[in-house]
């Protein structure tokens, strides 16, 4: 099974020595191990962490001429082992099973990998990248004629010194040339048994896509007492045989409240960490480094999120997060004008696609910051095409409170009544910081700054002081315009 990884390589020009420092600036991504290969064209290099179920890890797999460095969680590894793996090898790492897909099936192998994943390949001195389709896990890349370099986060892009892009979600690169686009292809599998409704069918997806997120005896789970994050936490106390659950706030958070009863209820090890408003300021460099953004709905997400992700006693075991189930089944209370089951399936779609950008690059940075292993359980393609199947009276019930409607009736038996019917609310509202972050940045930006600033930088990138203020502090860590113009900008409804 693939860990926490952080990769980095240079094609063109073989320099092993940049891309050690490049890796450098990843040691959270994998804080066991370092490999790198080269040949007489390209330097590939990975960190890699051996989580709890190894003693020993290999950052860098290599065969025969072949060596790729990847990282990713698949959720249907086990289908794919056994389609594509000559020996029933239990050990089999997702090292193994990739270099073996990439024998047989070349380039083609991305079109069945569902899941999260940065793959680089050298195929005899030939370099393939891909990314998978929603942009889960992250890479950047710079490019010239006859050189290019790529990596895992913007940190360790700035070690090459050249301006840099995001690498496009699920897209393939095949030594330099225009990328071009995966699409998930079936393999035939042994799938959940229908089940008598579609509350019970849409359970056992999720309870399948945690367990195939599953590495060892234990999980951890973000919980923030919403219905995403306590579904997960549930699914995994069924698949696991320890699961530690961790929630943090302000004092007059109501997450705090409602996480405790979920985990009371499902007898997880919980964990809970009260913050206040010098703590958030304090934590502010430290967030914005990792999150690699100025976003500052984003920001604000990030803030207890960073403290919750290390707040984790052991960072070997899989992170779960409920990420994903406001774009699937329609939790955003602006979703309630969208009349049409086409035009709601448009919007969802829409908002899984541009996630790479903004809420699933949180879940990114704050686990990898803490160096764990973070999953996303409810990105398996088996539960987002179900969610997108749905019609809007399956999503959205009369009240406020009735969003994603079917994912709280499949698992309204097992939570608290309180926590399944839940109004909706942005993490940041739920953790108690928005208040807080804007008083301090009223405080800190005057309105002739804010005004200047604003004018300085594209139309519509500083939208409050806030804003301003995170900017500020990214400019010093990323002094870098492709930087800047590598942050998205999350949307206001």
């Amino acid at each position: 099974m693939t860990d926490l990884e952080g990769i980095a390589g240079t094609c063109g020009v073989v320099d092993k020595i940049l891309v050690r420092r490049m890796l450098g600036k990843l040691v959270h991504r994998g804080p066991d191990s370092e490999g790198i290969y080269s040949d007489d064209r390209l330097a590939l290099g990975a960190r890699a962490s051996k989580g709890r179920t190894r003693e020993k890890v290999r950052a860098v797999a290599e065969t025969d001429g072949l060596a790729i460095a990847a990282d990713c969680y698949i959720f249907n590894g086990d289908v794919l082992k056994e389609n594509f793996l000559e020996d029933s090898d239990e050990d089999a790492t997702d090292a193994d099973l990739l270099l073996s897909m990439y024998r047989a099936a070349g380039t083609s192998m991305f079109s069945y990998l569902d899941g999260a994943y940065a793959i680089a390949v050298s195929d005899h001195g030939r370099l393939v990248l891909a990314r998978d389709r929603y942009g889960l896990k992250p890479l950047y890349i710079s490019r010239k004629p006859a050189w290019l370099s790529f990596s895992s986060e913007m940190k360790s892009q700035l070690v090459s010194c050249e301006e840099f892009v995001p690498f496009p979600p699920g897209r393939v690169m095949v030594d330099g040339k225009r990328p071009f686009a995966t699409r998930l292809r079936r393999i035939p599998r042994v799938r959940p048994r229908e089940s008598d409704s579609k509350p019970s069918h849409l359970h056992d997806l999720v309870l399948a896509s945690v367990r195939s997120c599953r590495t060892g005896p234990r999980m951890n789970v973000l919980l923030s007492g919403g219905i995403d994050s306590s579904v997960v936490a549930e699914a995994a106390a069924e698949v696991a045989g320890k699961v530690t659950t961790v929630c943090v706030g302000t004092d007059e958070s109501e997450d705090l409240k409602m996480a405790r009863g979920v985990a009371n209820r499902l007898g997880t090890e919980h964990i809970e960490k009260v913050y206040g408003t010098e703590e958030m300021v304090d934590s502010l460099r430290d967030v914005i480094y990792a999150a690699e953004s100025f976003d500052h709905p984003l920001i604000r997400s990030c803030i207890p999120n960073f403290m919750a992700t290390h707040a984790f006693p052991d960072r070997r075991d899989v992170t779960l997060c409920g990420e994903g189930g406001d774009e699937i089944f329609a939790g955003y209370d602006y979703m309630r004008k969208i009349r049409t089951d086409a035009e709601l399936a448009r919007e969802r779609r829409r908002l899984l696609r541009d996630g790479w950008i903004t809420g699933f690059q949180r879940v990114d940075r704050m686990t990898a910051s803490a160096s764990l292993d973070g999953r996303m359980p409810l990105m398996s393609a088996a539960v987002i095409d179900f969610g997108l199947s749905l019609r809007r009276q399956e999503l959205i019930g009369p009240r406020v409170q009735d969003s994603k409607l079917m994912l709280r009736k499949a698992f309204e038996h097992d939570l608290p009544k309180e926590v399944v019917w839940r109004r909706k609310q942005r993490f940041s509202d739920g953790a108690g910081s928005i208040r807080s972050l804007v008083a301090v940045a009223d405080k800190m930006v005057s309105d002739k700054e804010f005004e200047k600033g604003r004018k300085a930088l594209p139309r519509g990138r500083i939208r409050t002081k806030e804003e301003l203020l995170y900017y500020r502090i990214f400019a010093e860590l990323f002094p870098c315009d492709s930087a800047a113009i590598a942050v998205g900008i999350t949307p206001r409804p």
